[in-house]
């Protein structure tokens, strides 16, 4: 199961998971008067749900993105005084 976590496919489907719960988001924020958009109370079970599953999703984006920038490290480039480089190919 750890491979789902780190494939493409899924960080595709949680970008747009995150996406489609801001969007929600919008649909049920406050109007006025502790009302959300929706006519119920604010927040609503709809808000309380998406920003449960924005946290869950986005959990998973700044972990991918993390794990990304620490786990890709730029490979040194030799320099003409290296010794590891030979002098003829340079």
């Amino acid at each position: 199961m750890g491979a789902l976590y780190t494939s493409a496919a899924f960080w595709e489907y949680a970008k747009a998971q995150v996406a489609y719960a801001d969007i929600l988001l919008a649909k049920h924020s406050e109007l006025a008067l502790s009302l959300c958009r929706c006519g119920r109370l604010h927040p609503c079970d709809d808000r309380q749900h998406w920003l449960r599953m924005r946290a869950h999703f986005g959990r998973f984006l700044v972990e991918q993105r993390y794990s990304s920038e620490v786990q890709q490290p730029h490979p040194p480039n030799p320099t003409r005084s290296d010794p590891s480089r030979p002098d003829d190919l340079a």
